[in-house]
């Protein structure tokens, strides 16, 4: 197969409409989810509340707990398997209240929050007597923190775009820059987009996962670009653009497909072998892995054709109005 792929001259920027057909489509797909969800499932992180990771001695039913949580009020209480059979995982709405006879006790918002605290652990080693509660991991991420939180992450990503921009520009042409940032942006939307159908949480774990699939698909499209580049300064005269664009991602190709398949094995490892703490995030990773070789093959330099291409049909637009 390595043979293959040192030797490719597959046509790939002859089909580059029929492959952005293909990416805008499932990014429409992504973009109708998350308007039909009301946005991304943010964590607690962005949005707040409180999250119980519960370890009991031996396995635990699922309806058991959701009923020994819903027993003190929490109605609206997520409850889920956090890997193993004997752990859960409780998630709480940032608004969540005791009744009025706990909520008593409390004098202001931390000490309700500690309060509610206190109500979740106690219920759950209360209800289940016959499966001893090993360990009870806490937390709690206010409104307002959340809130910053999701800002900051925002603004990470737009200046990490940004510097992109700026390097590219620099390193390249403005072109190519304005490439980058579609099949980056590209990447991006369609991870949300899957994260969105699945149901999965957006926290600031994935924000991290989301800034790697941006540096890692960076990188193979920086290698394309470069080839590119020296290909087109080489080129002779009656060369077509099309053309050289095409020799350069094919004689690219062995390189990207090689790093790709060695990159993915690693994130297959971390997913089914990592745990249930960081499954999420190896996820994202085989997601953005995976869309991110596609969109520098089919994505990013599709478009330095597409732009000279306009390009060319206004200089000679112009030369047939002179």
């Amino acid at each position: 197969m390595f043979q293959i792929l040192a030797n490719a001259n597959f046509r790939i920027i002859p089909i580059r409409r029929v492959m952005m057909t293909i990416s805008l489509v499932a990014i429409l797909v992504g973009i109708a989810s998350l308007v039909l969800h009301g946005g991304p499932n943010l964590g607690i992180d962005f949005k707040g509340g409180y999250k119980f990771i519960v370890e009991f001695e031996e396995p635990v039913d699922l309806g058991r707990v959701r009923e020994a949580v819903f027993a003190l009020g929490f109605e609206s209480a997520r409850v889920s398997d956090f890997g193993a059979a004997n752990e859960v995982i409780i998630l709480l709405d940032p608004d969540a209240h005791l009744d009025e006879a706990v909520n008593s006790v409390a004098t202001d918002e931390d000490a309700g929050g500690d309060a509610i605290q206190i109500a979740v652990a106690e219920g759950i080693r209360q209800a289940f007597r016959d499966n001893a509660v090993v360990e009870i991991s806490q937390e709690k991420v206010g409104p307002k923190i959340g809130g910053e939180l999701r800002t900051q992450g925002l603004w990470a990503i737009l200046y990490s775009l940004l510097g992109i921009v700026i390097y590219i520009s620099w390193r390249f042409e403005f072109k190519f820059a304005i490439a980058a940032i579609v099949a980056l942006v590209h990447d991006v939307l369609i991870t949300l987009g899957i994260f969105s159908l699945l149901g999965k949480e957006i926290d600031l774990t994935i924000l991290g996962a989301l800034l790697t699939i941006v540096g890692y698909s960076l990188n193979d499209t920086i290698v394309v670009f470069d080839r590119i580049r020296e290909n087109l300064r080489q080129r002779r005269r009656g060369d077509v653009y099309d053309e050289v664009v095409n020799t350069s991602v094919n004689q690219t190709l062995s390189r990207t497909i090689i790093t790709s398949l060695t990159t993915l094995i690693v994130v297959l490892v971390l997913y089914f072998l990592g745990g249930a703490v960081i499954q999420d995030f190896a996820f994202a990773l085989v997601v953005g892995v995976i869309v991110g070789t596609y969109s520098s093959i089919f994505i990013a330099s599709p478009i330095l054709v597409e732009w000279q291409g306009a390009n060319q049909r206004r200089r000679n637009r112009r030369l047939a109005t002179t």
